[in-house]
């Protein structure tokens, strides 16, 4: 099957989604987000932050908060964009309903890639309707540093099942597919982050935005005083 060609308007053609937390979001998510936009050819891909992770506990900073920090760390890029659909949402963050959401929006023949990150697929049969991800796009599985492989037999199936060779395959289909990609590793965590400030150390530049940082220190997050 061929690869569609990306021309000057790839957005047009392909929804790439990228959820997460983001408490907060750091350089690691940023630098692969862009690496991933450069890799599909896709701009933008869009970061989703989440309101109620349905998996996880609570984030320290408010919606309101986390969605501020994302601006500030993005506002620069334009391989990023911000999608809150599920800040303004009422409940718990189920991943499927987004999918079904946006493909009701974009129609059924665009490409829609849903990123998440090893661990998260690790935990991948702990989600809301999991099984039914495929139906409304596809699934891109991206390394970070230190995630280990899942062993889980069935969830093994699952990916062999529907999986293709190169993540940019995704890009030739609407749905129904599973693929893995290898970014550059990035040694940093917003739970290295939040570990830092609780201590009184300054991340750096490299590992927070500038931006993010003063906007941290004005609102007195993470334990901050």
């Amino acid at each position: 099957m061929a690869i569609p060609e990306l021309n000057s308007s790839p957005a047009a053609l392909v929804k790439v989604l990228w959820g997460g937390t983001f408490d907060p979001i750091h350089q690691g998510h940023v630098a692969s987000a862009i690496e991933l936009s450069h890799y599909l050819g896709v701009q933008p891909v869009q970061l989703l932050p989440n309101s109620q992770p349905a998996h996880r506990t609570s984030p320290e900073a408010t919606t309101h908060q986390r969605v501020k920090m994302l601006s500030l760390a993005i506002e620069a890029h334009d391989e990023l964009a911000m999608d809150t659909r599920e800040v303004t949402r009422q409940g718990p963050s189920y991943s499927v309903l987004t999918m079904a959401e946006v493909r009701q929006e974009i129609g059924p023949v665009k490409p829609l890639i849903w990123c998440m990150g090893m661990d998260a697929f690790a935990g991948l049969k702990q989600w809301y309707q999991w099984q039914e991800l495929l139906n409304y796009g596809h699934v891109l599985v991206l390394t970070r540093p230190a995630s280990l492989w899942p062993q889980d037999p069935e969830l093994l199936t699952w990916y062999a099942t529907h999986k293709v060779d190169e993540a940019k395959l995704l890009l030739a289909s609407p749905s129904g597919q599973v693929a893995h990609l290898k970014l550059g590793q990035h040694p940093v965590s917003a739970t290295q982050i939040r570990q830092q400030l609780r201590l009184g150390h300054k991340p750096s530049a490299t590992e927070l935005a500038p931006a993010v940082s003063q906007y941290i220190a004005s609102q007195s997050l993470y334990g901050i005083n």
